[in-house]
């Protein structure tokens, strides 16, 4: 749902005037000790997929301060594997909590995930509070899944679709043990204001000489605003929440591997657009902040979108691309619920609503 009339944001000052990374915004772990909840979510089982590079990686190092237990997802298990050695390794505080546990999951591949989610479940003892489906692809070229989708929307929306669907049970079953609300959170981007969903050619077949890469990004990117409003639609009576956000611009991780220099005009000045940019911890500090604040701990702050550390209200005229806010058609309960049908049936699904 739409943020109310004044959205909370509790770090607010330190976003208005940015210097870029390392300036005065918080990181992840900033964000766990403001919190108060070093050692203390011991009780939590966390799910987090793209844990191999990118904010995945901070989004893990602030979280396992918390001592929850860590089921962290990638495609390259031994590079996964030396990353927790090191979020172990050097923790700052927590320095006995359980060991995060790598799963092998290609989102570019809905077998891979059906496979992995049975190894999630058995690692977990099917318990589940959190999943954060954090991984992604940007900007690339026209490309297709194993099952034919389009790369981007294929890897970024319909293989954490089923993933969600694959772990909702547990999800559920979780909520309803601990009295306590389970979140899906997703990590979009305010690239969503590139496009909707495209409905009448997703996947660029009927034409593939018109693929823009942005626009292949942008629909995936509504497409996870999208399905986390759904979730709460249809969940959060039954202790689930959907929540999405926007990390903010990072300039630092393997998410940019496919730009070439032409694909930057869309962030107009260079020199303003990297002072707007934060550092990977900084930016996984809204993900951080939305899986583990009390704020989200009332039913009423589900179905939000997220920025800058905070409730994010509709983009401002005149916003450039790295700025906050969310597109027009963030909240079009109408396409949320189209692009359900159409994503069970791509993964094949039951639509419980049909």
């Amino acid at each position: 749902m739409p943020a109310p009339t004044t959205p909370f944001q509790p770090y607010a000052a330190v976003h208005k005037q940015t210097n870029g990374p390392g300036d005065a915004r918080p990181t992840s772990l900033q964000i766990i000790e403001d919190s108060n909840l070093v050692g203390k979510l011991s009780s939590k089982t966390i799910l987090i997929t793209g844990c191999s590079a990118g904010i995945g990686v901070d989004t893990a190092r602030a979280l396992y301060e918390t001592g929850a237990k860590l089921l962290l997802t990638a495609r390259d298990i031994p590079k996964l594997t030396k990353i927790i050695d090191d979020i172990v390794a050097n923790a700052t505080h927590n320095k006995s909590g359980p060991r995060p546990e790598a799963i092998e999951i290609h989102l570019d591949s809905l077998a891979s995930v059906r496979q992995g989610a049975e190894t999630v479940k058995s690692k977990s003892g099917g318990r589940l509070n959190i999943l954060i489906a954090n991984a992604g692809v940007m900007a690339a070229p026209l490309g297709k899944t194993a099952e034919g989708f389009e790369s981007q929307i294929g890897t970024n929306h319909f293989a954490h679709f089923l993933l969600f669907q694959l772990l909702k049970a547990s999800l559920l079953q979780t909520a309803k043990d601990s009295g306590t609300l389970s979140r899906v959170i997703t990590v979009s981007s305010s690239g969503h204001r590139m496009s909707s969903v495209r409905f009448d050619d997703m996947f660029w077949d009927k034409d593939p000489s018109s693929y823009n890469k942005w626009l292949g990004y942008g629909q995936s990117k509504t497409a996870n605003v999208w399905m986390a409003n759904a979730i709460h639609r249809r969940y959060a009576d039954k202790g689930l929440i959907g929540l999405s956000l926007h990390p903010g611009a990072i300039l630092t991780t393997d998410l940019k591997r496919h730009m070439v220099p032409e694909d930057y005009a869309p962030f107009g000045d260079m020199a303003l657009f990297e002072k707007m940019s934060k550092s990977a911890s900084q930016g996984a500090a809204t993900t951080v902040w939305v899986a583990v604040s009390p704020h989200f701990d009332d039913i009423a702050n589900g179905g939000r979108y997220l920025d800058d550390v905070g409730e994010s209200g509709p983009v401002p005229e005149g916003a450039g691309v790295g700025d906050g806010g969310y597109a027009g058609w963030a909240y079009e309960a109408e396409g949320e619920e189209r692009l359900w049908g159409v994503s069970c049936r791509a993964v094949g699904v039951e639509d419980e609503r049909a």
